[in-house]
């Protein structure tokens, strides 16, 4: 049986930038990575059906994790156009499990302060460079 990426309480997710280390791993509710490819249209002359070619990899984003010290060092390191390296590692770093590693820079840290509920942040990420899908 293959193994199934599960997160829980052995996830890795750090941002790593100019002015240190984040760990949301205790703190996260959700991540997500979404790697994309662009196309472009290569259907031509008697072509009947389209045709298409593959460009350059791309690859976002998105982390949600409750804000439950109201850091704030965490704002100014998830500031629109921060550059660093987004590390997720679902299942912890054990040999053999899945390290994702994104260059990139952060969108900007949107925050949300419910009445009678717990504050969480959810920031975007846009890759910048090349990404790894690899293991511990």
């Amino acid at each position: 049986m293959a193994t199934e990426y599960i997160s829980g309480s052995t996830m890795v997710l750090q941002w790593i930038y100019s002015g240190g280390t984040i760990s949301f791993a205790g703190d996260f509710r959700s991540a997500a990575w979404t790697p994309s490819i662009e196309m472009v249209d290569a259907t031509a002359g008697a072509d009947t059906v389209r045709k298409r070619l593959t460009t350059f990899k791309d690859a976002t984003a998105s982390i949600t994790f409750v804000d439950q010290t109201n850091a704030a060092g965490t704002a100014s390191a998830l500031d629109a156009g921060v550059s660093g390296t987004l590390i997720i590692g679902p299942e912890g770093t054990a040999t053999g499990k899945r390290k994702i590693t994104i260059p990139s820079f952060s969108q900007g840290a949107k925050y949300s302060w419910p009445f009678d509920n717990i504050a969480e942040v959810t920031c975007d990420f846009m890759a910048n460079g090349a990404y790894t899908d690899s293991t511990y």
